[in-house]
């Protein structure tokens, strides 16, 4: 069976109709570009939400004692922490490691008290896992040589009514399970994307809590940074076969941020796959049409011996030409869009209050993997076999005779 004049005579009849041809193919190239960029869209704002989230408090691996992972008490702390810290440092796939005093306790000034978690750090070290040094909008961050300096969030500066050079009083208690206090001078201020985390918790020198907490050396947290944090969860499963302790990856420790991981491409696909269920009814609509329109045309094909596969063929044919048209132009609009703004970013400050409830960035940056660009033509491959089916069914039901005589 030749195939080329049936190739060659339904690319010419896509053409025979060109607005109609025409409306079909832009339908499909802005269907295209649309889905493709808004996928780019959400993806992009959920990665960040993401990222932001392990780069300011989670990280990709926290290393704790068993017992604080129930109750968060300040005696629960790790065990020969320095020996722990070298065995993670080993790994070849452990690029940076903090170590933190964490307690729970109650910030004071001398208008307002408010409950937070206070992280005793070594600045430096910390720079190394968390990037709240890069949000500082006032003051410094553990810069000078003063006593007892405190780094704060700004939604906690501004519950607490103090700014820089403010004096407030953490309470909390110490492994003893005595209660101590401690006067702190506001060094820096912040501001994430997260107005939560902005609002609950403050970074002291580690040497001044542990101070305060009647145990220099105590470690209750270990942050790791990984060479990739898609691979947290195995690393974690290695590292506890090699430490009796509590080893979380970050979706073991914020179970929301692993849902809202998993979820991602299933949603995206979904979403896609909505638009081009709508660009499908079009088509198909379009199709019937140019079936209906040419009874007469088909009727004679098919009596001149033109057989049904052939002519199923031709309808088939018709369809997937249209859409090879407008697809990949729509992919390439995408993807320049998609490169062009990811760049630049699109600026949501208008509902900045908005996204830093729920720790995301109002300043989006679109991203995509590559391969979902492949994915998608082969979505609108299938789309169009699909699309195609009841109009070339149409075109088989034709009786050739009845077909000849509306000539």
């Amino acid at each position: 069976m030749k195939w080329w004049p049936i190739l060659s005579l339904s690319w010419k009849n896509i053409w025979r109709s060109r607005t109609r041809s025409g409306v079909v193919i832009i339908a499909v190239t802005l269907g295209t570009l649309a889905g493709t960029f808004i996928s780019a869209f959400f993806y992009g704002m959920s990665m960040q939400y993401i990222k932001n989230q392990l780069e300011n408090d989670t990280s990709h691996i926290q290393v704790h004692l068993s017992a604080y992972d129930d109750d968060k008490l300040p005696q629960f702390f790790i065990p020969a922490a320095d020996s722990v810290v070298g065995v993670l440092e080993s790994e070849p796939y452990v690029l940076s490691v903090s170590s933190r005093s964490v307690v729970q306790g109650l910030a004071s000034s001398s208008s307002n008290s408010y409950g937070v978690s206070i992280k005793g750090i070594d600045p430096e070290q910390e720079k190394t896992v968390s990037n709240i040094y890069t949000h500082i909008i006032e003051g410094t961050y553990f810069e000078g040589s003063g006593r007892n300096p405190v780094v704060i969030g700004s939604k906690l500066a501004e519950r607490l009514g103090v700014g820089i050079r403010s004096k407030i009083v953490l309470n909390f208690q110490d492994v003893n399970g005595n209660l101590t206090a401690g006067a702190f001078r506001v060094n820096g201020i912040f501001k994430s994307f997260n107005s939560t985390f902005d609002e609950n918790t403050l970074f002291v020198r580690f040497a001044d809590l542990n101070r305060l907490l009647d145990a220099p050396t105590a470690v209750h947290e270990i942050a790791l940074i990984v060479d990739d944090f898609k691979q947290a969860d195995v690393y974690a499963e290695e590292l506890r076969a090699s430490l009796p302790l509590s080893i979380k990856s970050w979706g073991d420790v914020s179970p929301t941020l692993r849902y809202t991981d998993s979820s991602l491409d299933f949603s995206l696909y979904i979403f896609m796959i909505i638009i081009i269920v709508a660009l499908m009814f079009g088509i198909v609509n379009t199709m019937l049409m140019a079936v209906l329109e040419r009874t007469q045309e088909i009727g004679m094909l098919m009596a001149v011996g033109v057989n049904k596969i052939r002519t199923f063929s031709l309808i088939l044919l018709e369809t997937f030409f249209l859409t090879l048209v407008g697809a990949p132009i729509g992919l390439l609009l995408g993807w320049l869009s998609i490169t062009y703004f990811g760049n630049t970013g699109i600026d949501l400050g208008a509902f900045a209050q908005g996204f830093e409830m729920y720790g995301m960035n109002s300043m989006i940056y679109p991203e995509i993997n590559p391969g979902y660009f492949l994915n998608i033509g082969l979505m609108m491959i299938v789309t169009t076999l699909f699309a195609s089916i009841y109009p070339s069914i149409k075109a088989l039901r034709l009786n050739p005779v009845e077909a000849i005589r509306k000539i």
